[in-house]
């Protein structure tokens, strides 16, 4: 046992009462008090399966005797897990050093995004109607959708997931009506409600339900690049969203209250703190392990892909095939 090394269990939740601790664990709930309450409060920061009991003993000045009395008591009754030197994961990385690591590669991942033709089509005036009306549809439907993969989300969330899963959600939920206010000042009520989505647009909602359904840290890894697309908290890049709206009211003036309402959705989600949920995310996890961080970077990749095809989507649709926005099919009727 002395060259194991101690690894809390990730379910685990710590709960300090005056001289007590309490230990949630699946049903079971463990609770120290007075000189093992004192001695866990010592010992938990090191309980991450990197560090063997006699080292532990060492950085908390205690006798290694207690720190393995302690440590055994915990693994009988599941709380603590004793993994072997050579399984322990040499890779496996805080929330904090995720986060960073997360938006070096999003900035990257994020550039055929910042370059997509359509953007340019748009500042410049070029784009048809179609386009920057559907351009405005499929961001209505994108933010109407988060309904169904929020709330999978948080139902499949940890404990320490779900206090940030549940409020973002909670927070989202009426978002749509934002858009959907927009929308009506150029369409009836009933036309924006029965309009249908692009194909690119709802495998974008789809992508996120099903990583919601896998893995919630995951799935808020791949959603926070949505997120930095507008809500940056960088005063340089949200000046360029405000130059991209200045040059769609130019060269579109029909938009404007369309715009007005792009705007409004923006100011909800930074007032909302949107920006930084992430970060607080990352904050309160317990430490990733190789699998996981990989987990949650390729699906931050395959989200950046989807955002693409969501552009792809819009530019071509609405640019050669379609008219906006797209009534629902009439198969089976007259």
């Amino acid at each position: 046992m002395n060259a194991d090394l101690p690894l809390l269990k990730r379910t685990a939740k710590i709960s300090y009462l005056e001289d007590r601790v309490v230990i949630e664990y699946l049903r079971e709930e463990i609770t120290l008090e007075g000189g093992a309450a004192l001695l866990f409060g010592k010992i938990y920061p090191f309980l991450d399966g990197k560090t063997g009991l006699d080292g532990i003993a060492d950085q908390v000045a205690v006798e290694p005797a207690r720190v393995r009395s302690l440590t055994e008591e915990l693994r009988r009754t599941g709380v603590v897990a004793l993994v072997a030197p050579d399984d322990a994961d040499p890779h496996a990385m805080t929330g904090r050093e995720f986060y960073a690591l997360h938006r070096r590669y999003v900035e990257h991942w994020l550039e055929p995004v910042y370059q997509h033709p359509l953007w340019e089509r748009i500042v410049s005036g070029r784009a048809s109607r179609a386009q920057v009306l559907g351009f405005a549809f499929e961001k209505y439907h994108y933010i109407e959708g988060a309904y169904e993969h929020m709330a999978v989300a948080a139902a499949n969330a940890t404990e320490t997931m779900m206090p940030h899963l549940a409020r973002h959600f909670i927070e989202e939920y009426t978002h749509g009506d934002i858009y959907r206010k927009g929308l009506r000042s150029l369409f009836d009520d009933d036309v924006i409600v029965r309009s249908q989505p692009l194909p690119s647009t709802r495998a974008l909602v789809n992508f996120l339900s099903e990583t919601a359904q896998r893995s919630s840290f995951a799935y808020y890894a791949g959603n926070e690049l949505l997120q930095m697309t507008e809500n940056t908290g960088d005063a340089a890049e949200g000046q360029s969203v405000d130059r991209f709206y200045d040059a769609m009211r130019t060269h579109y003036p029909y938009t404007d209250r369309l715009i007005a309402s792009f705007i409004a959705h923006t100011q909800a989600d930074q007032k909302l703190g949107h920006e930084s949920v992430f970060a607080e995310m990352c904050a309160s996890a317990p430490p990733l392990t190789r699998r996981e961080a990989c987990d949650a970077l390729e699906t931050t990749r395959f989200m950046a892909e989807h955002l693409t095809l969501f552009m792809d989507g819009i530019d071509t649709a609405y640019g050669r095939l379609t008219a906006s926005p797209r009534p629902p099919s009439d198969l089976g009727t007259g």
